[in-house]
């Protein structure tokens, strides 16, 4: 009898661990897809939720910056194709706004993306999230994964869910 319940436990226990990995990676897709749309709709703002999307997470754009492309000719209201390095503020907030509506934990590469961070900067990117982790405003619920935590989202200023929201 007990042989056989540790192999029906070794049989769920496996079962169960490929369910998780497959919920992970099928939370991190959702999680792209929401921020892909997010980013479609405050570019194009078509009437397709582009206004709700902005009033719910705001992300400030970045100033201006001079260089070739005023120098060649080329449009200057033209955005930058690559990302760059981002203000600590500006990095904080959008940091603060994207955790916020993913509802779940993200990896510090794919949050460095998702504010425009250069992908050589996840170093920078990973100890911003400490020092918003020792704030309280996020929580390292894994190494390298960060999610908002309840209190930021009552928090006002970081496009946080809390009271008076929708």
């Amino acid at each position: 009898m007990f042989e056989r319940l540790d192999h029906e436990e070794s049989v769920v226990r496996g079962e169960l661990a490929a369910l998780r990995e497959k919920a992970a990676v099928l939370e991190e897709r959702l999680a792209r897809l929401t921020i892909t749309r997010e980013t479609l709709a405050s570019l194009v703002g078509d009437g397709r939720g582009g206004a709700a999307v902005r009033a719910l997470h705001p992300m400030p754009d970045p100033p201006p910056v001079p260089g070739p492309a005023s120098q060649t000719g080329m449009a200057s209201d033209e955005p930058t194709p690559t990302p760059g390095p981002l203000d600590l503020e500006v990095a904080r907030e959008r940091i603060l706004v994207l955790l916020t509506g993913a509802h779940q934990a993200l990896k510090v590469q794919d949050i460095g993306e998702a504010i425009g961070e250069h992908p050589e900067r996840v170093e920078t990117t990973r100890s911003r999230l400490k020092k918003l982790a020792k704030e309280g405003l996020v929580a390292e619920v894994s190494p390298a994964w960060f999610a908002i935590t309840p209190a930021a989202r009552e928090h006002p200023g970081n496009g946080g869910e809390g009271p008076g929201t929708a």
